[in-house]
C-alpha cells in the first residue's frame, strides 16, 4: 500500500494566495473576450490560471512524500549444525530422513504465511535446496556463532523463531546456554546419548620450541569405553614412517597415556603423528591419529633489556618477553660497567636511553657499532637531541617539557606480523599514558604499529612505529607508560596476551633481522588452522638495508605430498603479499627469489597447517545442553519422532506479520513529472489558441 502527498515548508493555507495569482493573470488576459467561444474561453483561462498557480506554488518549497506500507511475513530460521560430528555419530538413513521431514515441515509453513529461511555454519550452504542436501563438512561446532548468524541476519525482517537441529556438540566460541537471543530457539536433537565403544586419542602434548641435540617429550593421552584390559599399539610416525611404537593396556578407569622421547639433530619445522592402531570393535577409527607440529632451533635469541633507572616498564617488558621460548633475556639496570657483551646480542631494548645524565651512553655506542637492531622507550629523562641524531625512524623537533595524555590505537595496515581479532578492541580501551609534546616527524621508511588518540580524537600522529633501514633496524615506542597497559589488560581480561604479543612479537621483528637477507619473504603466522587462509610477505633491501619496493617475487612452494606449485607477486608498498587460499594439514616448504639492483637475489622458509579435529573427539551427543537452551527460550527439546508436535507449536504461537512503513521526502524541484505537468500546461493553452483564433 502507498500513499503520496505533498507538503510545503510554508503554511499550506499559502497555495490559496498562489490559486488567486493565478485566477488575477488569467482575468487580466481573458476579460475581454476573443475569438473564441465562451466554453473555449473558460478552458483557455483555466489552463493559464492554473500554470500560474503551479509556478507561485514553488515559492512555497513544495516537496512530496511518499510512504509506501509492507507487510513483513514472520520468519522461522532453521539453524542447522551440518558439521562433522552430525555426520559422524548420527545414523545416516535416520538423519535423512529426520532432515526430509524438516523440509516438508517447512513448505507447510510457508503455506500458512510464515517465511522460512535455512542457515548453517558455511556460507555456500545456504545456498543449497534443501536441508537434506547440504554436505556435513564443518570442522567445528560453535552453536551460538550460528544462532548469531540467523539473529543479525534478520533483526530488523520480524524474526519470530529459531529451529536448532544440532546434536548439542559444541567446541568453539561462547556457551550458547549463557548467551540471549531476541527469538525463542526451539532445539532439534540429532545423534545419540549412548556412548559407543570406543579408543580416542584425546590429546597430543608437547613443547612446540625444542633444541637440537636435546631430548623432548610427545605424550599421548588415550580414554576408551568398553575396551578394559585390552592392549593397544601406539605409534609415533614421522613422514609416514614409524619412528617408535609403544604398547599401552587400557585400563579400568577409562583414560591411560604413554610418553614418546625424541631427539632431532637438524633444525627445522617437524611434523610427527601419533597413530593408536584400530582395534576390532570400535565405533569409528577417524579419532585415533593426531598430529604434532613443532619447532626445532640451534638456539634462543639473546634478548638484551637496558634501563637508565628501575622503573615499572622493565617488569612488565620482562614479564611480557619471557613468555616466548624463544627470547633469553638479559635486564640490565644503569648505573652501567664498561660493557663487555661476552655473548652478541640479537636485539636490545633500551629504556630511556639516550638519557638525559648520560647514563647508558657507552652501552648505547657498543650496540650501535654492533648494528644490534635497537627498540628505544622514550619518557621524561630522555635526551631527545641525542635520539634525533640515532635516526631511529622519528624525531621531536623543538621538544617540550609538557605531556599528552594519549591512548594506542592499533593500525590495521601494519602487515609485518599478525594480531588477534580481539586485539583491536583491548588496545582502544588501554588506559592513556604521557607523550612529550612537540612535533613528531615520521622518517619516510618508518612503519606505524600504534597511533594516537589524544581524548575522543584519533589521530595519525605515531606513537609505537617500526623502521626496517639502515643503519639498522629499529623500533620507537614513545611513552614510558605501557606498563599500565599490562596491568589494564589483566584486570580487564584476567589475561595479557595482547600486550605480550605486541612486545614479543615487536623484538622478534627486530631479531630477525639481524641477519641482514636482501629478500625476506615470511608467513604472516607460523601455524594456520585448515580454515584460514595462508598470506605470505616479503620485504627487499638494497645494499645499506633501504627497503625498496617494484619487485617481482617469484615463489616455489613445496607441499606435503612433494607436490610443487609455482607463485608470482609483486613486491609494493602496503601490499597484501601473496594469498595461497586455503591449504591442507602438512609442512610447507618454499623457496623465493627476485632480481634487485642487477643481482638475484634468494630466501628459503617453511610454514605449518594444521587441523585440530575437533569434530571427532566426542562420540556422544549432548542433548543435556539443547534442554537447557530450550528452557532459557521457555521452549521444549524436540526429537526426530516428534516433528509434527513441533510444527504445532510453532503453529500455536501464533506469529503475527509486521507492517512496516518506509517514507521518502523529495523536493518538488527535484522531479521532472512537475515541470513536464507546466510544460503540457502551457503547450495546451498555446495549441488551442493557436488552432481556433490568434495568439
Amino acid at each position: 500500500m502507498q500513499s503520496f502527498q505533498i507538503h510545503t515548508a510554508y503554511s499550506p493555507w499559502f497555495a490559496l494566495l498562489c490559486l488567486a495569482v493565478g485566477v488575477g493573470v488569467s482575468w487580466f488576459m481573458y476579460r475581454r473576450g476573443g475569438p473564441w467561444p465562451t466554453g473555449l474561453r473558460w478552458l483557455l483561462a483555466s489552463l493559464r490560471a492554473l500554470l500560474v498557480a503551479l509556478v507561485c506554488f514553488l515559492l512555497l518549497e513544495p516537496y512530496t512524500r511518499r510512504v509506501r506500507q509492507e507487510e513483513i511475513k514472520p520468519k522461522v530460521v532453521l539453524a542447522f549444525d551440518n558439521s562433522q560430528s552430525v555426520g559422524l555419530f548420527t545414523q545416516k538413513a535416520d538423519l535423512t530422513r529426520t532432515l526430509q521431514g524438516l523440509d516438508a515441515l517447512a513448505e507447510r509453513l510457508r503455506k500458512r504465511g510464515m517465511e522460512v529461511v535455512t542457515e548453517s555454519f558455511q556460507e555456500g550452504d545456504s545456498a543449497a535446496s534443501s536441508l537434506a542436501s547440504m554436505p556435513l563438512q564443518a570442522p567445528f561446532t560453535n552453536l551460538h556463532a550460528l544462532l548469531e548468524k540467523g539473529e543479525n541476519a534478520f533483526k530488523d525482517q520480524n524474526l519470530a523463531a529459531t529451529v536448532l537441529i544440532s546434536d548439542g556438540i559444541h567446541n568453539q566460541g561462547p556457551t550458547p546456554t549463557f548467551q540471549l537471543y531476541n527469538a525463542p530457539v526451539y532445539p532439534l536433537a540429532l545423534g545419540d546419548t549412548i556412548p559407543k565403544r570406543d579408543v580416542v586419542l584425546e590429546e597430543v602434548q608437547y613443547n612446540k620450541i625444542n633444541y637440537t641435540g636435546t631430548s623432548f617429550p610427545i605424550q599421548a593421552r588415550l580414554r576408551h569405553n568398553g575396551f578394559s584390559g585390552t592392549a593397544m599399539n601406539v605409534l609415533l610416525q614421522e613422514n609416514g614412517k614409524t619412528v617408535q611404537r609403544k604398547t599401552v593396556s587400557l585400563p579400568r578407569g577409562g583414560t591411560s597415556q604413554t610418553t614418546f622421547q625424541v631427539t632431532a639433530a637438524q633444525p627445522g619445522k617437524k611434523h610427527f603423528e601419533v597413530v593408536v592402531q584400530p582395534v576390532t570393535g570400535e565405533f569409528t577409527h577417524l579419532n585415533n591419529r593426531r598430529h604434532a607440529y613443532l619447532e626445532v632451533i640451534k638456539g634462543k635469541l639473546k634478548i638484551l633489556v637496558a634501563a637508565a633507572a628501575p622503573h615499572p616498564d622493565i617488569k612488565a617488558l620482562r614479564s611480557a618477553l619471557r613468555t616466548n621460548p624463544l627470547l633469553d633475556v638479559e635486564v640490565v639496570l644503569g648505573p652501567f660497567q664498561n660493557p663487555s657483551f661476552k655473548t652478541p646480542y640479537d636485539a636490545a631494548v633500551l629504556h630511556q636511553i639516550p638519557n638525559a645524565s648520560g647514563v647508558g651512553t657507552d652501552w648505547l655506542r657498543r650496540l650501535r657499532s654492533d648494528k644490534v637492531p635497537t627498540f628505544y622507550i622514550l619518557g621524561a629523562q630522555t635526551d631527545f637531541n641525542s635520539f634525533n641524531a640515532l635516526q631511529a625512524g622519528v624525531q621531536l623537533n623543538r621538544p617540550s617539557p609538557q605531556f599528552d595524555e594519549v591512548q594506542p590505537l592499533l593500525n590495521q595496515a601494519f602487515k609485518r606480523f599478525s594480531t588477534e581479532p580481539i586485539a583491536q578492541t583491548r588496545v582502544r580501551n588501554w588506559p592513556p599514558t604521557a607523550v612529550t609534546f612537540g612535533e613528531w616527524q615520521l622518517a619516510p621508511a618508518a612503519e606505524v604499529i600504534l597511533h594516537q588518540q589524544v581524548g575522543a580524537v584519533r589521530t595519525t600522529k605515531p606513537l609505537l612505529i617500526y623502521k626496517p633501514a639502515a643503519p639498522t633496524p629499529s623500533a620507537v615506542l614513545l611513552t614510558d607508560g605501557s606498563w599500565q597497559w599490562r596491568l589494564t589488560e589483566a584486570v580487564d581480561h584476567g589475561s595479557v596476551q595482547i600486550y605480550d604479543e605486541l612486545m614479543t612479537h615487536m623484538v622478534q621483528l627486530l631479531a630477525n633481522r639481524r641477519n641482514q637477507k636482501r629478500l625476506h619473504v615470511y608467513p604472516v603466522k607460523d601455524e594456520f588452522e585448515t580454515s584460514e587462509q595462508v598470506t605470505l610477505q616479503a620485504d627487499v633491501f638494497n645494499a645499506v638495508q633501504e627497503e625498496i619496493f617494484g619487485q617481482t617475487i617469484s615463489l616455489t612452494l613445496t607441499h606435503n605430498n612433494g607436490k610443487q606449485t609455482q607463485h608470482r607477486f609483486k613486491h609494493e608498498q602496503g601490499g597484501e603479499g601473496l594469498p595461497l587460499g586455503n591449504l591442507p594439514v602438512g609442512v610447507y616448504r618454499y623457496t623465493a627469489t627476485t632480481r634487485a639492483e642487477n643481482q638475484n637475489h634468494t630466501d628459503t622458509g617453511e610454514f605449518v597447517v594444521q587441523e585440530q579435529n575437533l569434530e571427532s573427539l566426542l562420540a556422544v551427543a549432548d542433548h543435556s545442553l539443547l534442554s537447557q537452551l530450550a528452557e532459557r527460550s521457555e521452549t521444549r527439546l524436540y526429537y526426530p519422532t516428534q516433528l509434527a508436535q513441533l510444527e504445532q507449536d510453532l503453529i500455536k504461537a501464533d506469529f503475527k506479520a509486521v507492517l512496516r512503513s518506509h517514507q521518502e521526502e523529495k523536493d518538488l524541484l527535484e522531479q521532472p513529472w512537475f515541470y513536464f505537468l507546466l510544460l503540457g500546461l502551457a503547450c495546451t493553452e498555446w495549441a488551442l489558441r493557436r488552432f481556433f483564433g490568434t495568439l
